[in-house]
């Protein structure tokens, strides 16, 4: 990715943030791309779009752009260096022009504040004024200054979300100043949920939620990491079993049984995603009426009209029924439509879907089999006789 943009790169720019932590780890990289230019970021950024033929996205406030890079590769953030203010805590940050040095100073951890310059003077030099190489040697995640997490309560949530991936631990008198701050963490607030989304979108987001519960943050579940790992699996076999199947996104689901009810509901999370997260704690309900269904056609009644993610929720609960439904049940089909009982007299209306269900429930459970022996079962539904 680099390498594309080196041609079009001009002036004092650095590689900064995740790309040159996980690097000096020789860890593989995933995430964004940023690139501090000590000057004008938005006319750079234009140049290289202009160079390379591609869209670029301009944040005149911040001073920010980012270029879409052609052929799917990704995109990078181009950032001009510049100094932050909060006016209050979790407000967006007051920001004005300053030097790499600057825009170090003004990152969350000390593992996130190294450099390494890509053009200009000193191309290949790391610039790592806060120590911290020596802090990704040892394993420990570092605030950068005091009153860090007070300006930026969301800085507690990636906090737990770096330790939790990487398996570090956090500096003693940075998980001081975290705790002490966690009364201003407000899951309403859109830099928090965004935060949250991040851990729960992490491969194994375990370590970091756990990390977030002994913080004391509030709305986390105890027994979150245990119940993520049989939630994946549950959502996983049903993937499987249709790849069609519009399952909702992991992090969503993960919500569900991560977060309580309380904030579940409060988070500012998309819609959707609330929704879908409700729908597997809803697993919890679902779990405990299958118990009691030994027909297929009961399993059937339960699960025909619950919401995927529900029915995930009480997989990963238990309930095996889920998955013999999805594999033997769930795709049954009848030999007899609608118009066939209509074309054998049944007048439209409430009984010919009334039949069709009864007719369903039937087969399921093995009363009825050949296409004939099914008409005549759907007509003495339709009609109220014995059957």
């Amino acid at each position: 990715m680099l390498a594309r943009l080196g041609a079009h790169l001009d002036g004092r720019v650095s590689v900064v943030g995740g790309l040159v932590r996980d690097a000096l780890l020789g860890a593989t990289h995933l995430h964004d791309v940023d690139l501090v230019v000590e000057g004008d970021a938005i006319a750079l950024a234009r140049r290289v779009g202009r160079g390379l033929g591609t869209a670029v996205t301009v944040y005149e406030r911040f001073g920010t752009a980012v270029v879409e890079l052609p052929h799917g590769l990704g995109h990078v953030d181009i950032i001009s260096a510049r100094k932050e203010r909060y006016a209050r805590p979790g407000a967006l940050p007051d920001v004005s022009p300053g030097t790499l040095a600057d825009d170090l100073a003004r990152r969350d951890f000390t593992i996130n504040a190294i450099a390494v310059r890509i053009a200009g003077p000193g191309v290949g030099e790391i610039v790592d004024p806060h120590n911290g190489m020596a802090d990704l040697s040892a394993g420990t995640v570092r605030s950068l200054r005091p009153g860090s997490f007070i300006e930026d309560p969301s800085r507690i949530v990636r906090a737990a979300r770096y330790a939790g991936r990487l398996g570090f631990s956090v500096d003693p008198a940075t998980d001081s100043e975290l705790r002490a701050a966690v009364v201003a963490l407000d899951w309403t607030s859109a830099r928090a949920a965004d935060e949250l989304r991040r851990v729960l979108d992490e491969m194994d987001p375990g370590p970091a939620l756990a990390l977030l519960f002994g913080f004391g943050v509030p709305g986390i579940t105890p027994d979150a990491p245990a119940q993520i790992v049989l939630l994946d699996t549950a959502r996983d076999e049903l993937a499987d079993r249709d790849p069609h199947a519009p399952v909702p996104p992991r992090w969503a689901l993960r919500a569900g049984v991560a977060l309580e009810a309380s904030m579940r509901d409060t988070v500012a999370l998309p819609g959707w995603a609330r929704g879908a997260a409700a729908e597997v704690a809803d697993g919890a309900r679902v779990r405990h009426q299958l118990a009691g269904a030994s027909l297929p056609s009961q399993v059937d009644a339960l699960l025909a009209h619950a919401p995927i993610a529900t029915q995930i929720g009480a997989l990963a609960l238990g309930a095996s029924q889920v998955g013999m439904w999805w594999a033997r049940w769930r795709g049954v089909q009848t030999a007899v439509r609608g118009a066939d009982l209509i074309a054998a007299g049944i007048t439209p209306g409430p009984s010919v879907g009334r039949a069709l269900a009864e007719l369903r429930a039937a087969v399921l459970d093995g009363r009825v089999e050949d296409a004939d022996d099914q008409l005549a079962f759907a007509v003495a539904a339709a009609r109220g006789g014995d059957r």
